[in-house]
């Protein structure tokens, strides 16, 4: 397991919109979590590590609990909040401290009480002096002192934090982790080529919603995985479609993530339907990719649908050179998530690249090479002068 999943878990849960992803954030000293006032934002579970008083532990966000859910992806949203308590060493009910007490947050606090698991109350929204006086009526959901806290403001956290960690075992013994020694992968295409599907695959459990609704998901979500002894962060993002084709903030939102999880990757996977083919937009995100630097691997998903595939796989080849010659570079393999063909091959074809973009050529090596390029063609002329090239050197990585 990577060092980081050994550290004990604490879940933050409630009814939607009562300030659990802002609180996330502000825990963990990051933005990563996406906040809007729209009901139902937050859909997979958003991991993070954070650190209190020099108590280390693992922090994850989830969607809001609601009573009857009506729909599909509502469905999902409630089974992996039940996941993350079930793995949860301490949970934070977090509730609307300017709203009073509703039945949703009584049957929750009912089914919290059947993990056997230390509660930790957050009352939250509570921005001043006067509004911090309704956190006594929250005494009647029978859970102990309630914190009060804004989220938005950090009034109150630091004992909050105090309270979390009491619950908390004492640091593990051993090595800290070693981000270099992780290789960070993004998975990266347009909406609804199986992405998400991708990850949970790999996983072999239902990690991130599936839906065939186009962007179901929409945080970057981060999941450490380990295979042949090496540790991988594997970064499932929304989808990247065009400007045109934005119609919500949080869709904006979403892509920023996506966006974000493309510079902070070594390594992107960039995943096209092998039943459409390679279009604009995926020549869009290729180009994003290569200029921040990150190495690229095409993945063709869906290969299960292919009828004649020995024949389209030689086509492959082909539509790269007509579409998009630039390609020519990057490795490409088929996979199919419904039969997981060849999921696992993907990780040699990820560290194959991370070695390519983290080569290293030396100074006297780029020399010689800089001597033959000038013994072929003669240096620029500016004024009268001729351009003298004294030496090269590699300066950096990825480049």
């Amino acid at each position: 397991m990577p060092p980081s999943t050994r550290l004990p878990l604490v879940a933050i849960c409630g009814r939607p919109n009562v300030g659990k992803s802002t609180l996330f954030n502000r825990i963990t000293g990051r933005q990563s979590a996406i906040v809007h006032g729209e009901v139902g934002v937050t859909r997979d579970r958003a991991y993070g590590t954070a650190e209190w008083h020099g108590r280390a532990f693992r922090i994850v966000d989830t969607g809001g609990i609601v009573d009857h859910p009506t729909d599909l992806i509502t469905h999902q949203i409630q089974s992996q909040v039940r996941s993350a308590l079930q793995d949860a060493q301490v949970i934070v009910f977090v509730v609307d401290g300017q709203q009073e007490i509703t039945r949703g947050d009584v049957e929750i606090r009912d089914e919290l009480f059947k993990y056997g698991k230390p509660i930790v109350l957050a009352v939250n929204k509570l921005d001043n002096a006067k509004l911090e006086l309704n956190r006594t009526d929250f005494y009647e959901l029978g859970l102990g002192d309630p914190m009060a806290i804004s989220s938005g403001h950090g009034i109150g956290i630091d004992d909050l934090m105090q309270a979390v960690t009491a619950h908390l075992p004492e640091n593990v013994d051993g090595e800290e982790v070693d981000d270099t020694t992780i290789t960070k992968v993004a998975i990266v295409g347009k909406p609804n080529v199986g992405k998400s599907s991708f990850l949970n695959a790999i996983l072999n459990e239902e990690r991130s919603i599936v839906h065939d609704v186009p962007g179901t998901t929409r945080d970057a979500i981060d999941v450490e995985f380990m295979w042949k002894e090496k540790e991988y962060l594997l970064i499932d993002t929304a989808g990247l479609r065009k400007k045109a084709g934005i119609k919500k903030e949080v869709e904006r939102f979403s892509i920023a993530r996506s966006l974000r999880a493309v510079r902070r990757a070594d390594v992107c996977l960039l995943l096209i339907d092998a039943t459409e083919g390679i279009t604009e937009q995926d020549k869009r995100i290729v180009s994003y990719i290569a200029e921040n630097g990150a190495g690229i691997v095409l993945v063709w998903t869906k290969w299960d649908l292919i009828e004649d595939k020995e024949e389209k796989f030689k086509r492959l080849a082909g539509e790269i050179e007509l579409k998009a010659p630039f390609l020519k570079y990057v490795p490409y393999l088929t996979i199919s998530n419904v039969t997981r063909q060849r999921l696992f091959t993907t990780f040699d074809f990820i560290d194959r690249v991370k070695v390519e973009v983290e080569k290293r050529i030396s100074t006297p090596v780029l020399n010689t090479f800089m001597e033959a390029l000038r013994a072929e063609t003669a240096p620029a002329i500016h004024k009268k002068r001729q351009a003298r090239i004294k030496y090269a050197t590699q300066v950096s990585v990825k480049p």
